[in-house]
């Protein structure tokens, strides 16, 4: 991977988790909150750089990305929000890539499955670790829960909607193109 699609990468990786962790303050409603709208790009970022990269590479763009974000997180989040993000954030992005290259070298044909079932699978832990250390002690357990199951609920069609989005930057446009150079 070259610096620039590191450098490039990680910056799209920050913006989004700080944009993430601002938005996941604001209910859309009882079941879930603006952050899930962003979100799931994050882990788009890191299928799509899976798809030509190494392992290595794409966590250290993900490790990367946690860094620069923490800052800007405290200052726009509070301090727990934040902190349930980092936490979150480097546990189930680190999941996604270790299922991607798992489900890659299982079922190398099955090109959806790796973007999606990796999505899906560390999303859940993503939401778990989440909503536990940011809401748990702050609101009633049955709001949590509520803001989880909502939560989840968005992130899993988001895993799967984002699969066109995966093909076309993923496989289609590195096959066709060679959009990111090594």
């Amino acid at each position: 991977m070259s610096n620039a699609v590191m450098i490039f990468s990680a910056m799209i990786f920050t913006t989004l988790i700080v944009a993430s962790n601002y938005l996941v303050q604001f209910p859309l409603n009882d079941f879930f909150t603006y952050g899930a709208l962003t979100y799931p790009f994050t882990f788009l970022l890191a299928d799509i750089l899976a798809e030509r990269y190494t392992r290595k590479e794409v966590l250290k763009v993900v490790r990367i990305g946690i860094l620069f974000a923490f800052i800007p997180s405290m200052l726009l989040a509070e301090f727990r929000i934040a902190i349930a993000s980092v936490s979150a954030f480097f546990i189930s992005q680190q999941a996604d890539v270790y299922a991607f290259y798992w489900i890659k070298a299982k079922l190398p044909k099955i090109w959806w499955l790796r973007s999606a079932g990796s999505t899906a699978f560390s999303q859940f832990i993503d939401t778990m670790i989440f909503f536990h250390i940011a809401f748990l002690f702050v609101m009633p357990w049955q709001n949590v829960l509520m803001l989880m199951l909502g939560d989840y609920v968005m992130k899993f069609i988001f895993a799967f909607a984002n699969t066109p989005l995966f093909y076309l930057f993923g496989i289609k446009m590195q096959k066709l193109f060679g959009v990111f150079a090594r």
